[in-house]
This record gives structure tokens, sequence and C-alpha cells, in this order.
């Protein structure tokens, strides 16, 4: 596998970035890199894969075996980084939507041989990666045929008092009265979603004894009203932690590419 640890002044942020990115290199009979993903103009199906929070941009690659997926599907990954933001354009600080939704796919498609159309493009992320990949994905369908959110934040108003002691900063982020009637909150990005065709494909999962597991719960019947038989629910035992998401992210990426929940 090809990974690109890359490193770019952000005109959003006003500072260096770190994004890391895997490229595939599938192999011949022979061992070497299939010529197609050594040279040419192919571009890759790509999948935007957020972290969660305390996470960075090395995250996924130390914690899961993310890099060994990117070349079983052939597909490039990039990893960004917005500390505790919450992906989004902070109330008391960085503008990091903007960051994740206008300047880094531009800088990104222009530095590596990445797709642009919606048919090759995927968002996934867990906890507060979860959060963003829904509320992006809902945001602008148009820009992704997949959504897999992993144990996601669902409710901002409850994660802000049931995990307080986890982001005490929250509302750095958020403005506390805003949390449920404007764009931040996936109900009301639910409630005025302009549906596309083909339909966005979404994904969510929970652990049987995860933190997040009610709220998770709260929101699935939102989407499944939404998306139908593009809404795909998933349980497996475990906690809010990397077991459960390990156990999840092979058949999450079989999900994303393939269509179907299955470990190949």
């Amino acid at each position: 596998m090809s990974i690109h640890s890359n490193n770019f002044f952000s005109n959003v942020l006003r500072r260096q970035v770190t994004v890391n990115v895997i490229l595939p290199e599938p192999t011949g009979p022979t061992g070497g890199v299939l010529s197609a993903y050594a040279q040419g103009p192919q571009l890759l199906p790509t999948i935007w894969l957020l972290h969660g929070l305390g996470g960075d941009a090395t995250t996924w690659l130390r914690r899961t075996a993310i890099e060994l997926l990117a070349t079983q599907y052939r597909v490039a990954v990039v990893m960004p980084q917005t500390e505790r933001g919450f992906y989004t354009d902070m109330v008391h600080g960085p503008h990091y939507w903007s960051f994740l939704t206008q300047e880094l796919p531009a800088r990104m498609q222009y530095i590596f041989p990445l797709a642009t159309d919606r048919a090759h493009n995927y968002v996934m992320g867990n906890s507060m990666g979860g959060y963003a990949a829904l509320r992006w994905a809902l945001s602008e369908p148009q820009r992704f045929a997949a959504v897999a959110a992993l144990s996601p934040v669902a409710d901002l108003a409850r994660f802000r008092t049931e995990q307080a002691a986890i982001m005490p900063d929250m509302d750095l982020a958020f403005d506390p009265q805003r949390l449920t009637d404007s764009p931040v909150s996936l109900t009301y990005l639910l409630a005025h979603y302009q549906s596309v065709i083909p339909g966005l494909r979404v994904l969510a999962t929970t652990g049987s004894a995860d933190i997040l597991r009610s709220m998770d719960l709260a929101l699935r019947p939102q989407l499944a009203a939404q998306f139908g038989t593009d809404f795909t629910w998933q349980e497996q035992v475990g906690h809010h932690d990397w077991s459960l998401w390990n156990q999840q992210l092979p058949a999450a990426m079989h999900w994303l590419m393939k269509g179907s929940w299955q470990v190949v």
C-alpha cells in the first residue's frame, strides 16, 4: 500500500494541516503493483474517513486494518484531522466544516488521483466522525454514493448533557441554543432532506453496550423513514471502542463498495 502524510497550508484554518492518504497498490501474479495503479490516468474511488473525538489523522491507520482493506477494495482513503471540533465551524474556534466540505476535497483531488464524481465517493466515520459523516452526506447527498456511520453521535443536545465528562468543551464548538433547530442537527437535516437519484445509501451501526446506543436507536426510525431500502442498520456485541469498530469495519467497507454487509 502507498501511504502519504500530506502537509499543506489551509487557507480556511490559517495554519498547516496534516491529512493522511492511502492509495491502493494491488499486485499481479509476479508480485508487482498492477500498472493501472502505478501510472496512467486512472482516478480512484475515494472514502473520506473521519476520526472520532480524541483522534487524529493517524487513528484509523494505527487502530485498524484500513490499509489492507483499501487495497482489497482498490479504493483511496483520505483521513483528515479536526481536533475536538466536531467537524463544525466552531462558535469559538476554527471553521472545520468549511475546511472539511470545501477546501479539503478540492486540495486532495488536486494533489492525488481521486475521482470527483458522486458514484465513486463515499464518507465514513466513527463516533464524532460518524456524526460528521452523516451530516456531510445529508447536507450534500449529490457528493456521495453512500455514507457509513459507526456508533455516531446522533443527538448533539443529548450528547452535551449525557457525555459532558467526555466533552466539557462542547460549547466551544456549538451554540447550545441551536443544537436541535439548525443544520448541525441530524434530525433537522433529515426533516429538510432533498432526495437525489439514485438514492443515497446509508449505513448506521451500534454496539450492544455502546454508550451512544440509545440515541442511535432513536435515530434509526428517522433514517429508515427517509431512506427506506437504501438504509441499512447493524448491531454487534460490543462497547463504544475499537474492538467493536474493528469487528464492523471489514463488513462496512464491503457494504460501501459492494452494497452488502459481509466480511470477504
